[in-house]
């Protein structure tokens, strides 16, 4: 006759345990290609809509709050003019110390940085105003690079 429900069961058991070892096996293997960059990007659906522009209203941009910005001078101590001493904000440069002393426009968060790589000697250099409601850096505040770059560190306005 034919074979019996075990044996038809045993069949299938084994059918079963072969789709899951290929289904775990896939699993692994679609594991490690999700930790791969390129593969993460071009699957990540919010990576995909970054740039596009929203349909029928304004950017998004449009709805960011103003920065607080204000005004810091900061001047030479230890000598006159220092025209290849530079002052970078964000990392980028902005001024030198040509007349002796610079004023930087800044927004909340900007990193001041002044490089003074360029001389072999100590340079101090000292913040002499700072517009109302500035808190950071404060009016007197002091440092010295040796022939190095030193941060002011990030401005903080109050709103």
């Amino acid at each position: 006759m034919g074979k019996s429900i075990f044996d038809r069961l045993e069949y299938w058991e084994q059918k079963l345990k072969v789709i899951l070892a290929l289904f775990f096996s896939f699993l692994i293997v679609l594991q490690i290609l999700l930790t791969q960059e390129p593969v993460r990007f071009y699957l990540s659906f919010a990576e995909r809509l970054e740039g596009v522009p929203w349909p029928g209203r304004e950017s998004a941009a449009a709805f960011s709050l103003p920065t607080a910005t204000g005004e810091v001078k900061i001047r030479v101590c230890s000598y006159f003019s220092l025209p290849r001493a530079v002052v970078l904000v964000n990392g980028r440069e902005v001024a030198d110390f040509q007349d002796g002393e610079v004023s930087l426009k800044v927004c909340s968060g900007d990193e001041i940085v002044i490089d003074g790589s360029t001389y072999d000697c100590q340079l101090v250099f000292q913040i002499t105003a700072v517009s109302m409601g500035v808190l950071w850096p404060p009016v007197d505040y002091r440092v010295t690079t040796d022939a190095s770059r030193v941060s002011l560190g990030r401005v903080w306005i109050e709103r």
